[in-house]
């Protein structure tokens, strides 16, 4: 690798997590570096330009795809009745047409959040509510589930309605779980296929109106 001095004003403080990632520079905009001949400036405004063109809306408005694999899509949505507190929002992802439904759970302490396979929140009754969740058989598959904002600076709050959306989220163990466990991702569902994903990032591409974003 090959560093020449660029001047710091050129480049925005704000690209935390990518520069490193994706030059490999040493510092925070310290340097041009080449690898092979061929320069990184190219990707350092890109990230500049993706970071600027994020959408902003609200969590339960926004849509998201996997970056590579756009037909592969994710947001939130609302619980009708709130059966799990640690966010009034369930998280799903759409695969070749159908959607999985996860709640979160927020240990406290060092834990991070998490997704719990869980039921489309639009089934959800007074009566759930009433009654909370259910207690599961078996310990149920736990995702670890990261959350940053257009600069990558990690969010650590719980997803919650009507909080400014992520604008790019990773959750690594959701392609093995759909592969390899399909019916525990499916939320017990027997008749659930395997789907292969990809492991990489979901970002904010765009925001729909109140109610779209729901159950189905």
């Amino acid at each position: 690798m090959i560093c020449a001095p660029v001047d710091r004003q050129i480049f925005p403080r704000a690209l935390k997590w990518r520069d490193v990632v994706a030059t490999g520079a040493k510092g925070r905009w310290g340097a041009q570096c080449t690898v092979g001949g061929m320069t990184m400036i190219a990707t350092m405004l890109l990230a500049t330009s993706m970071a600027a063109n994020v959408p902003a809306c609200s969590a339960e408005k926004a849509i998201y795809a996997l970056r590579g694999t756009p037909d592969v899509t994710a947001g939130f949505a609302r619980q009708r009745f709130q059966v799990n507190f640690s966010s009034d929002l369930f998280f799903w992802v759409e695969v070749e047409g159908r959607r999985r439904w996860f709640s979160f759970n927020a240990p406290n302490g060092y834990g991070g959040v998490y997704l719990t396979p869980d039921r489309d929140p639009a089934t959800l009754t007074e009566a759930d509510q009433e009654a909370g969740a259910p207690d599961k058989a078996e310990e149920p598959p736990q995702v670890d589930f990261d959350m940053f904002d257009a600069n990558y600076d990690v969010i650590d709050a719980v997803p919650q309605a009507d909080s400014a959306a992520p604008a790019h989220l990773f959750a690594r163990g959701l392609g093995p779980l759909l592969w390899y466990n399909p019916a525990a991702a499916a939320n017990g569902d027997s008749t659930a296929t395997a789907v292969s994903i990809p492991i990489a990032m979901y970002d904010l591409t765009r925001c729909e109106a109140a109610g779209k974003n729901s159950g189905g």
